[in-house]
């Protein structure tokens, strides 16, 4: 006979309460089984300590025959490299379960994946950037409330199946991001379920931002190497694809990546499943460190993002002083903080021109647009004017309203979406390149006659040396001042090792020209 076990009296109400509160069910008291099979992959080795090394002297001693004494100088061993750990992969989901064919259950740790893919992502980063340091990672929980971004720029998250933040985990992300900090999510193996989970618990770290698919000439495509296709494998067949890449931006700044194709199987040296999406072989290692580039040169422009900016609380200012207002419009339209802060400051420090700094916003397709004789526009994404945005437009421009817009970090989706909706506003009358002779230029409040660009716009085109400036001319009047370039954040100085545009002081020059020529015309 069987004896009964008797559950003291404190757990079965502690089994009731659960069961009430509905956080106790059935199949919360079963494993999850999953119908696509775990990625396996050997573990990576343990971190090892690099060897030390001392360096060669010099030696001045005396030649062997009479004369002047020379220096010899003994071969030097180079100095090890300097070990830094750039990543947590972060441990994340539950135990699942799976059945082969043949009846074997494997449980395994939904986080894992490929188990060694971190650490020879990290290893194929410091062979390749070749920049004398020992890039290392590490294994942490993502709800760990600790990650300092200042230590440890990058998060890593994989896997295949679907997966739900907890509060803990949703909470450290988001604290984690704010400060300037960048997670990667990969699906190991392409499967949909991951992303969508990804897209879905996204909402609730940053409900108010959006993933974009970006743009052929983003940073991520040519931080390391020039990536204009990928090899991919998809249900077994390989060819060449465009690279799909989605980032969630803070500023411009990719602070969460999404690559819905995997790369694991690539990274590990493993075999691909056939019923996968993969990124194979060179391709995946090539995008994997290009994203470690990226992030590596962003993060001093990511703690730019996450610091305090002051707010203006004092009164608007009565009386016959400069004002201007940031163009409000369906788009990534307030990607610089502080900026109106920064352009007033300049305006005010250097030409003594009475200002009101309080910000501004207008809404495009707003009449409150015509109280403003400037309203700035930037953004880094496609977008599209709505009909009151293009009559409200035309009707500014047309009664002496001036437009003054940039290319936020020299984005090309912005710079063929401001061409293609200002041709909406005025069909006939299309955007002019403006000489470096023009009177905004030369005849300014600091005459410029050339600019200096940043490395990123450099790389792309060697040859900048005056500022690229356009304009949309009305009875001879500049009412739109536009460039593909970026002057934004550089008036704002921001820290974007990325942004292809004027160096700060030249775009506060060209950007103080710019007001004082509206208001003098």
């Amino acid at each position: 006979m069987k004896r009964a076990v008797f559950l003291p009296k404190a757990a079965w109400a502690r089994l009731i309460l659960a069961w009430l509160c509905g956080a106790l069910s059935l199949e919360a008291l079963a494993q999850r089984r999953v119908t696509f099979p775990p990625a396996e992959s050997p573990p990576p080795p343990p971190a090892k300590t690099p060897p030390r090394t001392e360096a060669g002297g010099e030696d001045n001693g005396p030649m062997p025959c009479p004369g002047p004494t020379q220096r010899k100088t003994q071969d030097r061993v180079p100095p090890p490299p300097t070990t830094l750990t750039v990543m947590y992969k972060v441990r994340y989901g539950e135990k699942l379960q799976y059945v082969y064919p043949d009846g074997r259950v494997q449980d395994f740790e939904q986080w894992e994946s490929y188990k060694n893919d971190g650490y020879q992502l990290v290893t194929h980063t410091s062979q390749r950037l070749g920049d004398g340091n020992n890039y290392q990672y590490g294994v942490q929980p993502l709800a760990n409330a600790n990650f300092d971004p200042v230590d440890i720029p990058l998060l890593y998250m994989t896997g295949d199946y679907d997966f739900t933040f907890t509060d803990a985990e949703a909470q450290s992300l988001a604290r984690f991001l704010s400060q300037g900090g960048t997670i990667l999510f990969n699906a190991a193996r392409g499967q949909d379920e991951f992303s969508v989970a990804v897209l879905r618990e996204m909402r609730r770290v940053a409900p108010r931002r959006n993933f974009m698919k970006i743009p052929p000439d983003h940073p991520i495509f040519n931080s390391r190497y020039r990536i204009k296709q990928v090899m991919t494998m998809i249900n077994g067949v390989q060819s060449m694809q465009p690279p799909e890449v989605y980032t969630l931006d803070v500023g411009t700044r990719g602070a969460a990546i999404l690559v819905r194709d995997g790369m694991g199987a690539a990274w590990s040296g493993d075999g691909y499943h056939p019923a996968g999406r993969h990124i194979v072989g060179e391709s995946a290692i090539r995008l994997g460190v290009n994203i470690m580039a990226y992030v590596l040169g962003s993060t001093e422009y990511g703690r730019f993002l996450a610091q305090q900016f002051p707010r203006y609380d004092a009164a608007t200012r009565p009386g016959d002083v400069v004002r201007f207002a940031l163009a409000r419009y369906a788009g990534s339209w307030d990607v610089n903080p502080a900026l109106q802060n920064s352009l007033l400051k300049g305006l005010y420090d250097n030409t003594g021109i009475d200002v009101d700094f309080a910000p501004r916003v207008v809404d495009l397709g707003s009449s409150d647009i015509l109280n403003y004789p400037l309203v700035i526009m930037t953004g880094h994404y496609d977008f599209e004017w709505s009909a009151a945005e293009l009559e409200a437009l035309r009707n500014y421009l047309l009664r002496g309203g001036m437009l003054f817009a940039s290319a936020a970090a020299g984005f090309k989706p912005f710079d063929e979406a401001f061409r293609r909706e200002l041709r909406k506003v005025f069909p006939d009358n299309a955007l002019v390149p403006l000489p470096p002779t023009h009177p905004l230029f030369a005849g300014g409040w600091n005459p410029v006659e050339r600019v200096e660009y940043t490395p990123a716009a450099l790389r792309e085109n060697p040859d900048l040396q005056y500022p690229e400036f356009y304009g949309l001319l009305i009875e001879g009047r500049v009412a739109v001042l536009y460039t593909p370039h970026d002057v934004f954040s550089a008036v704002n100085r921001e820290a974007n090792a990325y942004a292809r545009g004027l160096v700060p002081e030249d775009a506060l020059r060209v950007a103080i020209n710019a007001y004082t020529h509206c208001l003098s015309h």
